[in-house]
């Protein structure tokens, strides 16, 4: 079977510095025992999750200044094709601290404003690559959108994708999440925080849970997924069900940052690949626990997904 192409939306990329310090003092100098550079943001985590899988992702994104080059030089040696949206404003630099206890602090920087021409030529770009160059894909748009864009620009991305009959994954947040939704797109995966925005009420049971997929679902999205953590995640296959939960082993986790983003990819090159129920909710929480222990955010080996994947707990919920 060809390899799939995964086309994932990087609206807001960033370069992650991961710093590990003994502990944090606040209002106190810290200092840092390493530090890595690293490409990031959540679509490109996908992109590395699908090359590991061994399918052939495109990452589109804005890029600017140095560190944006540096992102773009970084996704290349991973083997990651590259289409690079160039954009007057310099790529945003995320931060990630990981003190000695594995506790892990997250200061995301928003991003700068695109203007409407770079919009634009992001949009036509994704809008020729599924219709013409990527054909036959599967479009997954990931994560925030940058200051001054609103979520109809994922709505576009979604129109279009679905005009040329490829298939849409969409994670995102808040109200470009909201429209995401409404928009139809093929798969849904949220963390239980954005499920309980998105339904607007708390979800404290696996079967409140599966219900908020089934709401999520009744949108008209064809699938939905919500992710808990370390208690693994439930997935609503399709409008009729099943509902599905995996839980991963108990791991000696490294950092659980991106793995939502693995979880994801695994989903979407399973989707690709015509896999489907167990199967595919299996290699999906594979590439999710995978994530937890590799040396970076996306950064997951298919071996570990192999050895993984015999070792997710699998059950249907009933709600």
């Amino acid at each position: 079977m060809p390899r799939p192409t995964i086309v994932c939306v990087s609206a807001n990329p960033a370069m992650d510095r991961r710093l590990f310090v003994e502990s944090i003092a606040v209002g106190e100098i810290n200092r840092a025992r390493s530090a890595q550079g690293l490409a990031g943001g959540k679509a490109a985590h996908v992109a590395m999750a699908a090359r590991a899988l061994e399918a052939q992702p495109v990452w589109v994104g804005f890029l600017g200044g140095a560190i944006g080059q540096e992102c773009a030089r970084q996704m290349e040696l991973l083997g990651i094709r590259v289409v690079e949206i160039p954009t007057k404003s310099s790529t945003r630099v995320n931060l990630e601290i990981i003190d000695a206890a594995g506790q892990v602090t997250e200061i995301l920087e928003p991003g700068t404003e695109p203007t409407a021409q770079e919009c634009d030529e992001f949009l036509q770009t994704c809008a020729r690559g599924v219709r013409d160059e990527w054909q036959p894909s599967t479009l997954v748009i990931s994560g925030s959108l940058p200051a001054g864009v609103g979520p109809d620009f994922y709505v576009s991305l979604i129109e279009a994708a679905r005009a040329a009959g490829a298939r849409v994954f969409v994670d995102s947040s808040g109200e470009a999440l909201r429209a995401s939704a409404n928009a139809r797109p093929d798969f849904v995966k949220v963390n239980r925080a954005e499920a309980e925005t998105l339904v607007g009420r708390p979800l404290a049971t696996m079967q409140e849970i599966a219900h908020a997929a089934a709401q999520i679902v009744e949108r008209g999205v064809g699938s939905a997924a919500i992710t808990l953590g370390r208690e693994g995640l439930i997935w609503l296959e399709h409008k009729n069900g099943p509902a599905w939960k995996a839980a991963p082993p108990r791991m000696n986790v490294i950092s659980a940052v991106g793995s939502g983003d693995a979880t994801l990819g695994g989903f979407a090159y399973a989707a690709a690949q015509g896999i489907a129920g167990e199967e595919a909710l299996r290699l999906a929480a594979a590439c999710g626990a995978a994530n937890c222990v590799a040396p970076a955010p996306g950064r997951i080996e298919l071996a570990t997904v192999h050895a993984l994947l015999p070792q997710i707990e699998i059950q249907q919920i009933d709600f």
